[in-house]
């Protein structure tokens, strides 16, 4: 397993998280329920301005947590999930090189994966912040994420990390292959040591 450590002291994350959960919010709830949800919850300059530099990930943490306490868990994990799409999409098409893109899809899943996925690696503390990300081929394709934001402060009976199962699957699917499928399959808020993200090919 290759894993990329973050020293505590490391709490910052990409704005991204808060432009996408708030456009997906916009989706699900129309302009003014989320303008005035923003507003209840002390939230005004998102609606003047969109960040546009590295956040405290208490930030998105703590949007989470309002989030669930308005929607409920599962409809707050709908906006999230949404979220995490919107931000792979952003990620693959601003922050991705083109020749990756044009040249990932025609090379063997496996292959593929193991260029890209220390690239994720790589740029890891952008979206974990002072959680760990790590990845492993053997004995399957897994993703990791110890101390995930999503599930700090949680217990749950199911796996709550929708938001980062989203934009690894949307990353993967449209860097790597469109068959490509992630399912989170341990969760910290269930009883986890960590949060573990399966890489499946549908066929």
């Amino acid at each position: 397993m290759r894993e990329v450590a973050h020293a505590s002291a490391i709490t910052q994350i990409g704005p991204n998280s808060i432009i996408q959960t708030v456009a997906a919010l916009r989706e699900h709830y129309g302009v003014e329920q989320t303008a005035a949800w923003l507003r209840r919850t002390g939230r005004v300059d998102l609606l003047e301005r969109m960040p546009d530099h590295m956040l405290p990930e208490s930030d998105f943490g703590a949007l989470i947590h309002d989030l669930r306490a308005w929607l409920g868990m599962p409809a707050a994990m709908r906006v999230l999930d949404r979220s995490g799409e919107l931000t792979a999409h952003y990620v693959a098409t601003n922050r991705v090189p083109t020749p990756i893109r044009l040249i990932l899809p025609h090379v063997p899943i496996g292959l593929a994966l193991r260029i890209f996925l220390p690239a994720i690696a790589q740029h890891a503390w952008t979206f974990a912040g002072s959680g760990r990300f790590s990845y492993s081929f053997k004995p399957s394709w897994q993703l990791t994420l110890a101390d995930s934001i999503e599930s700090r402060g949680v217990r749950a009976s199911n796996p709550v990390c929708s938001y980062y199962r989203a934009a690894f699957e949307g990353l993967l699917r449209l860097v790597v292959n469109d068959r490509i499928r992630v399912q989170e399959v341990a969760c910290r808020a269930m009883g986890a040591p960590h949060c573990t993200f399966s890489i499946t090919v549908n066929r």
